[in-house]
């Protein structure tokens, strides 16, 4: 594995000692490496190192079982993690083993999970989805068939997500999933995202973070304070892909931005990979957009960011999501996110405590920081997967039962967490198995610790969040 640890700019005045590698991450957290599905693999298990040569290393007892029994009925529970570790999506998984790590050294998981009179030891395998929809569906079927997971986590983009979300439903395991909007979730269940007809809820899965209604509102207020200094003609250029994610921001976005006096300018629904934008540049220069909007894959943003700079389409504010979420993002395209704006769904600076630790969400980025890792990523929230399948699986008289892990699943709630509060059962949520974590709006700057630094700048949503920087026009 390669070491992608974001440094500072002076970091080539750093010791190789003082960087810290994924590889020596995994072995701090008791970790063995081997390959699964043609992918990265991880095991994590409480009593410490387990062999890397194979995926048969798994401590837990492998046997056929049925639909609704786990991996083994002895006393250890296995949780199958699918994330993107490599590919166009590395940068959401990148803090995912740092989490594993965390969560392995609290009491819960490393003096195992207290169930029934009985102490169960855990195991996680992490399965890398190389940022591939059909690597995502495949590794979760080998995850449920072969390697008789009790409970799955699926993080990051629909890309990913969506895939293992539909087998978790389809072979009966349960699941919790994180990083994707709750309509992209929903919809692709067979839910219906529709505020008053999202009724349909799921059997087996349940996730926790924000929806495309959340985006548009953080960006909202950003434009009115960019619009109030330096003009606004209240439109919006949005360039949204043909995917999962942009289906959802085509249909939310227009509504919400109009209820706020903005006109969105929608170019035509593009193939994921594209590589010529000069017709929806063009198409933008010619309405006069102030602001920008976008929910790309993360490459194909830099090229048509690139693109927008060459033929000299420079808005007043881009505000985009789903790209620029995280450093090593940011600092790939240099000086060309000045001043680019997005959402963040987790600061240091939030309130939110762990449920395991105390710990508060400024001593975990700390932590991430001091460990080498550089500026801290949003997706160390991922802990909350961790947060939430230990209060489901011990409230059950079996872990192996996989419909009584699921319907405890929905009966979660948590004042506490690390991704803030988690409540499964609350009559707010807005759809069976959602819990939303809306977020705040980022912007990134020059800085002078690190090329560029993440400010948070408004916090409408969240004001629980501290506001660290102004917000600057990305082009006056």
């Amino acid at each position: 594995m390669t070491d992608q640890t974001a440094q500072p700019d002076n970091a080539g005045s750093q010791s190789a000692a003082g960087k810290v590698s994924r590889r020596s991450l995994f072995r701090a957290a008791g970790v063995g490496a081997a390959v699964v599905g043609g992918g990265s693999f991880l095991e994590a298990c409480s009593s410490g190192i387990k062999g890397a040569a194979s995926s048969s290393t798994s401590s837990a007892s492998a046997s056929s079982g049925s639909s609704t029994s786990g991996a083994t009925s002895s006393k250890e529970i296995t949780i199958g993690w699918i994330h993107p570790i490599t590919g166009s999506l590395s940068s959401f998984g990148y803090p995912d083993s740092w989490v594993t790590q965390q969560i392995m050294a609290t009491s819960a998981y490393k003096n195992g999970f207290k169930i029934g009179g009985s102490t169960y030891k855990v195991n996680i395998k992490s399965y890398d989805s190389q940022s591939s929809v059909t690597m995502a569906g495949t590794l979760a079927k080998q995850a449920i068939q072969s390697d008789n997971v009790d409970l799955l986590f699926a993080s990051s983009t629909p890309e990913t997500v969506n895939a293992v979300a539909s087998q978790a439903e389809t072979l009966g395991t349960p699941l919790i999933c994180s990083n994707v909007p709750w309509e992209s979730w929903y919809a692709n269940l067979g839910g219906n995202p529709t505020p008053g007809k999202s009724t349909f809820k799921p059997k087996w899965t349940v996730m926790y973070f924000l929806g495309a209604e959340h985006l548009v509102e953080c960006f909202i207020p950003m434009w009115n304070r960019i619009g109030k200094q330096y003009g606004n003609n209240h439109v919006v250029a949005a360039a949204f892909p043909n995917d999962a994610d942009g289906n959802a921001f085509r249909a939310v976005f227009p509504p919400i931005a109009k209820g706020a006096g903005y006109t969105i300018d929608l170019s035509t629904a593009y193939a994921d990979g594209l590589t010529n934008y000069t017709s929806m540049i063009s198409q933008f220069k010619s309405a006069g957009a102030d602001f920008f909007t976008n929910v790309p894959l993360p490459p194909d943003f830099s090229t048509m960011w690139k693109q927008a700079l060459q033929q000299n389409f420079r808005p007043k504010l881009a505000t985009v999501a789903k790209v620029l979420l995280f450093p090593t993002d940011a600092y790939s395209m240099g000086s060309e996110a000045y001043n680019i704006a997005t959402d963040s769904w987790w600061v240091p600076s939030l309130p939110w405590t762990s449920s395991f630790t105390g710990q508060t969400c400024q001593q975990l980025a700390d932590l991430y920081t001091s460990a080498g890792l550089g500026q801290p990523s949003a997706n160390i929230s991922n802990y909350t997967l961790f947060e939430i399948a230990h209060q489901a699986l011990t409230s059950v008289n079996d872990p192996h039962n996989k419909e009584e892990v699921a319907a405890a699943l929905f009966k979660v709630n948590l004042p506490q967490a690390v991704a803030g509060p988690i409540n499964y059962t609350s009559s707010k949520n807005p759809a069976p198995g959602v819990a939303n974590t809306p977020p705040v709006g980022i912007q990134w700057q020059k800085g002078t610790k690190y090329k560029l630094e993440a400010k948070v700048v408004d916090n409408t949503l969240l004001p629980q969040a501290k506001i660290t920087g102004d917000l600057l026009p990305t082009f006056k």
